[in-house]
């Protein structure tokens, strides 16, 4: 039998070391038993004998300085008047414990490693909104400890950031409900375009590109204001958004119709293959979106999620965290432009993301997009240190 090196031992190892001492058995014995090493059971029982009785100080125990190191099996234990050393699995574990709580609790970090975090770290994350995996992955020599260490410093007050200044998770209220129903939706536009109907077009094109297609509203976008269509490349997280002036179909599909010009039909073909999106009003008219107006080709396939399944395009659902960072949820859209929009995407695709290996969707999607189309779409890549997921941003 043998166990990983360096493991500690365990309460049953030290019952077991304890039960063989009692009964006479040497360290290689009870080594061989738990698989260790003879030096692991040794400098065990050194560090955790203690003194059993009163004897004086002048009568030293016969086994202080050879093995076994404690009395536990001396046939003389119960009428010698020497000191006496004893192994208790119990006593052993309690002070083991102690040790750990005690190791733990110090900090492992000088003075001039928390002062530099404070100057290069601390205002990332304060005053633009980086999330430790990004800091982790723009400054990875001023932060030689693990992220769930750094969460334990900024818990202890060792910085200037605080846990109300990291990154939070958005939170989602619950619709209330419609006072009167939504219009039903015209089943027949949806034919041929389910969500296992998507499911089937994979099977066929495993490769194939996926957009996932949404919108978010201000604070009047539900009422006619201005909202953003946001196309999400599955792939690489990569964002494009766009400012319409209402949240109806007329707008997204001026959108498509300028994507298609300034991308070229064979461009946008490979781009934009297949697009995922969910019931709302604004994409009801599929066939202004996969139709080129001028040839009357088809360039894309428009899918439908299932009814109340936003998880089946959860990529985008997920990166719209991102824009209410920098618009947090009750925000008005009036005052943006599309400028802003631009800006804002360039931030949002610069930022590193764990699932693309600590890289940016820009980086990760840099040659599949292409460089000149890239900047058709006008999104720019910005250097980790000058993000800002902030409303400071937007202030001119």
């Amino acid at each position: 039998m043998s166990t990983p090196k360096y493991k500690h031992l365990s309460f049953e190892d030290r019952c077991v070391i304890h039960e063989f001492l009692d009964r006479g058995f040497n360290f290689t014995h009870i080594a061989h038993r738990l698989g260790k090493d003879r030096t692991t059971i040794s400098y065990e029982v050194r560090k955790h004998r203690f003194l059993r009785g009163n004897a004086k100080p002048n009568r030293p125990c016969c086994f202080e300085s050879k093995p076994p190191y404690v009395c536990n099996a001396c046939p003389k234990l119960l009428y010698c008047r020497k000191q006496k050393y004893s192994y208790d699995h119990s006593v052993a574990h309690n002070e083991y414990k102690q040790t750990l709580i005690i190791q733990r609790s110090h900090l492992y970090i000088t003075k001039e490693q928390i002062a530099s975090i404070n100057d290069i770290i601390a205002p990332l994350m304060i005053y633009k909104n980086h999330s430790i995996n990004q800091v982790y992955a723009s400054h990875p020599n001023l932060l030689p400890f693990s992220k769930s260490t750094f969460y334990k410093y900024i818990d202890l007050n060792i910085f200037r950031v605080r846990n109300i200044d990291l990154q939070r998770k958005v939170r989602y209220q619950f619709k209330k409900e419609q006072l009167s129903p939504r219009p039903k939706t015209n089943l027949k536009i949806k034919v041929n375009r389910f969500y296992s109907d998507f499911k089937d077009y994979l099977e066929y094109h495993p490769n194939a590109s996926i957009v996932e297609m949404d919108t978010v509203i201000g604070t009047s976008g539900g009422k006619g204001g201005k909202c953003m269509l946001t196309l999400l490349f599955r792939q690489f997280n990569f964002m494009l958004i766009y400012l319409l002036p209402y949240k109806q179909n007329v707008y997204v599909t001026e959108v498509f119709q300028h994507l298609k010009s300034v991308l070229g039909i064979d461009e946008f073909k490979r781009l934009f293959e297949v697009i995922l999106t969910d019931n709302g009003s604004e994409f009801m008219d599929p066939d202004s979106i996969e139709i080129d107006i001028n040839t009357g080709e088809k360039v894309t396939s428009l899918f439908y999620c299932d009814p109340n399944c936003s998880w089946q395009k959860g990529s985008i659902e997920k990166n719209h965290e991102y824009i209410r960072y920098i618009l947090p949820k009750g925000t008005s859209f009036a005052s943006l432009s599309q400028e802003d929009c631009y800006l804002i995407a360039s931030h949002i695709n610069s930022v590193p993301r764990l699932s693309l290996n600590n890289i940016s969707p820009y980086e990760a999607s840099f040659y599949f997009i292409g460089e000149n189309n890239l900047e058709k779409f006008h999104i720019k890549k910005i250097e980790y240190d000058d993000i800002d997921l902030s409303i400071r941003l937007l202030k001119k």
